[in-house]
């Protein structure tokens, strides 16, 4: 009996021992197979990386390729050029009796404007806008055609070329010159027009309009002797020309030379029908104390056109000083009247018309 319970026993404790082996063992193989199917993911995980990096590069490469600079289209042969046209003419008739050319009629000449004077008294106007708009050259007359006069022509042999200089008179050169100095004026490029008007003047010295562009560009720029020169210049040519005896006269008179500025009006015309002329002989007639021939030089530019209320003033100063009362109070009343004074002179002016009165 009890070698029964010993073999029991032992059996037991076998099935103890064996149940315990696998148990162990269970637990041995459980953590290998983890470690197994966690590197498997990871190895995937890499793969589709790479797959995916050598795609993109892949990728790259490709956008970096030199793109062909040629494409097909232009490797294409060009179309033939088209057969040119054959055209056969019929021989020229014989050439009929040469009839005479009829005289032209007449033509007439457009009518010549009067060169713009010079205003240089009281401000400096370039009349360059104006002279440009106003002096337009007239449309080109197509030439009436003679009756088949080539067959009186002799003919030119053939290879020869009839070329002729074109001569252009003094003149010409000079307006041309003075065309192309208003235009660089109107641009602003003030050295390259001086340029020209002074190749003007060279080539006829009596362009007036020339001159008194120069004269007043030379002004505006404060040189005034360069200005004078040019003025007595042209005066000593021509000393009856009123407008450059207004201008050399202003020069003389901002200088205080009144004894010139005289002369060189008197050598114009003391009688010139022109009313900035006779203003400024009656200005410089009154610096100089000659207040009756100034009194009447006044008047004479009154009586031409309507003056500024300069003018006015000049008159009936130079009449309260000759003890005409009532006429300097008149004047001065005109004056205000006619405005475009400054505010010293119409105080002035409003003082001496009440005194007067």
């Amino acid at each position: 009996m009890s070698l029964i319970n010993k073999m029991l026993q032992d059996l037991d404790r076998r099935q103890a021992l064996a149940g315990a082996t696998d148990a162990s063992v269970a637990q041995v193989t459980a953590p290998g197979e983890a470690q197994r199917g966690g590197r498997e993911w990871l190895w995937r995980i890499v793969a589709v990386l790479l797959t995916l990096g050598l795609g993109w590069v892949v990728w790259v490469g490709y956008q970096l390729l030199p793109k062909p600079l040629v494409t097909n289209v232009a490797l294409q042969p060009a179309p033939p050029p088209p057969a040119p046209k054959v055209t056969v003419t019929a021989p020229p008739p014989p050439p009929a009796a040469v009839a005479e050319p009829t005289p032209p009629g007449p033509v007439e000449a457009p009518p010549v404007t009067a060169p713009d004077t010079l205003r240089l008294a009281r401000e400096i106007e370039t009349p360059l806008r104006e002279r440009a708009a106003g002096k337009r050259e007239p449309p080109k007359q197509e030439p009436t055609k003679a009756p088949k006069l080539a067959a009186a022509l002799p003919a030119l042999p053939k290879g020869t070329v009839d070329k002729r200089d074109r001569v252009y008179s003094a003149a010409q050169t000079a307006d041309a010159q003075f065309r192309r100095a208003a235009v660089l004026l109107n641009q602003g490029r003030l050295s390259e027009a001086e340029d020209h008007l002074a190749g003007a003047l060279r080539a006829d010295p009596s362009h007036a309009a020339a001159r008194q562009t120069y004269v007043a560009m030379l002004l505006e720029q404060r040189r005034v002797e360069a200005a004078r020169r040019l003025l007595q210049e042209a005066l000593a040519v021509n000393a009856a020309q009123p407008a450059f005896a207004v201008a050399l006269a202003s020069i003389y008179t901002e200088q205080r030379d009144y004894r010139n500025a005289l002369e060189v009006l008197d050598k114009a015309g003391p009688a010139a029908r022109n009313a900035e002329f006779q203003a400024m002989r009656g200005a410089v007639l009154q610096r100089l104390g000659k207040h009756a021939e100034a009194v009447e030089a006044y008047q004479n530019a009154i009586r031409i056109a309507p003056q500024p209320g300069t003018t006015w003033v000049g008159l009936a100063i130079s009449l309260e000083t000759l003890g005409r009362r009532p006429e300097a109070a008149q004047a001065y009343r005109r004056a205000l009247d006619a405005g475009s004074l400054a505010a010293e002179a119409r105080e002035y002016a409003e003082g001496r018309a009440r005194a007067l009165e």
